[in-house]
């Protein structure tokens, strides 16, 4: 009977232990798709925000009308592009964010509107990794992505007389939440 009880100890212990380590191996299998899933996740927003910009330096712009001043040179675009928009400017230096964009073709507006429908799956598909993962940053999310969702608004609105700084704005936002994607990837590492 004593045999009995030690051979039936030994049982259960290999049967802990292998469902030990049946767990540990969910628990690594889980992280690792996790980690997959956030690399895709950067991977998208990168691959987003290139074609962002070539899109920014597709559309045609020219000088705000008001300021009395010609057409904008395309050499203009990297510096704008390159320009945050919360920076103080010099009084004396010429102002970057003064061009409007020419009337957009239908190409671009197919462009414009393939981003938007992009940038939108790609944050709800980020939203639900950081509500499961990081809940603490998931009011700064929401809060760039209803910034973000402004500014699609307001395009869709305004398409051909809004001021390059909506894309500048839109990216600003979208780097915001780009970083709140590397902090998931941060957390699970």
């Amino acid at each position: 009977m004593a045999q009995e009880i030690k051979e039936q100890i030994e049982v259960d212990k290999q049967i802990v232990n292998k469902k030990q380590v049946n767990d540990k191996e969910q628990i690594d299998y889980k992280k690792q798709d996790n980690k997959k899933q956030i690399d895709d996740l950067i991977s998208e927003s990168d691959i987003m925000l290139e074609s962002l910009r070539e899109f920014f330096y597709s559309v045609p712009i020219q000088c705000d009308p008001h300021l009395g001043a010609g057409v904008g040179s395309v050499s203009d675009l990297p510096k704008m592009w390159e320009h945050d928009p919360d920076m103080k400017f010099d009084p004396f230096e010429d102002p970057t964010l003064c061009y409007r964009w020419f009337k957009l073709t239908n190409d671009q507006f197919l462009v414009q509107d393939d981003l938007f429908r992009r940038y939108i799956n790609w944050a709800l598909s980020s939203r639900d990794f950081i509500e499961k993962l990081l809940p603490e940053k998931l009011n700064d999310f929401d809060e760039e992505s209803k910034t973000v969702r402004n500014w699609i608004e307001m395009s869709k609105r305004l398409p051909s007389d809004d001021n390059a700084e909506m894309f500048l704005q839109f990216k600003r936002h979208f780097i915001s939440q780009q970083n709140i994607i590397f902090a998931l990837l941060e957390k699970i590492q």
